[in-house]
């Protein structure tokens, strides 16, 4: 299939990601995938029945692990009972917020999970402060690029920072996060985005000077 956009880095795919995981190989999956909570994605429709969600995060979850058993995955907390047993061996991570979050159920929101597998490069804890979450208003002051399931920065560098020697792949990079983070690192990187809106901008990033980090 021919990249909608190549660097000596980074690659990116405008498609299905079902179709084009298993052509692909890396040593780590770091993505955020779509909750199925009705968000606008253009292309994509996330207002699937739960059943018809389980099974379509079941075929990627699965199709990803045979592409790598290292995996970070932004997973929405009130659906752990689907994620969570698609992962052999998973990590949960908590990651805080550090100002008040969105009110859900009478509840406010402080806090956003990940499931990662596989062994860190060094040993961290599973508790992240300090990173600013979408959500918190005035305090977050990250550019989403217009995309409403926008991952913030920090996290998606940090799982490649632990989770990825060479090679990562995103098989939902929306605007480029993820593939940004791991160029910027030195990685290389692979991204699959369905909203051909999306690789524009995710290509567009990929042409910003690297980070001295």
């Amino acid at each position: 299939m021919k990249p909608y956009y190549q660097d000596s880095a980074v690659t990116i795919y405008h498609g299905d990601c079902r179709e084009i995981l298993p052509t692909l190989s890396a040593d780590a999956v770091i993505t955020d995938p779509p909750y199925n909570c009705g968000k606008d994605y253009g292309t994509y429709k996330d207002n699937l029945t739960e059943g018809d969600y389980n099974i379509f995060m079941k075929d990627i979850i699965n199709k990803s692990l045979a592409i790598s058993t290292n995996q970070f995955w932004v997973v929405p907390r009130y659906k752990l009972h689907i994620f969570l047993p698609l992962f052999p061996g998973y990590h949960l991570i908590v990651i805080t917020r550090g100002a008040t979050g969105p009110y859900r159920g009478g509840w406010s929101d402080q806090f956003e999970v990940a499931v990662a597998v596989g062994k860190p490069s060094k040993c961290v804890p599973d508790l992240w402060n300090k990173i600013r979450l979408k959500g918190e208003g005035y305090f977050f002051r990250e550019e989403t690029f217009g995309h409403p399931g926008y991952t913030p920065y920090p996290i998606m560098l940090w799982a490649c920072q632990l989770l990825c020697k060479e090679t990562v792949v995103d098989p939902f990079c929306g605007t480029g996060t993820t593939l940004r983070a791991a160029k910027d690192l030195n990685r290389k990187a692979i991204g699959i985005e369905i909203n051909e809106k999306y690789c524009e901008i995710a290509a567009n990033r990929m042409c910003q000077e690297v980070l001295d980090l």
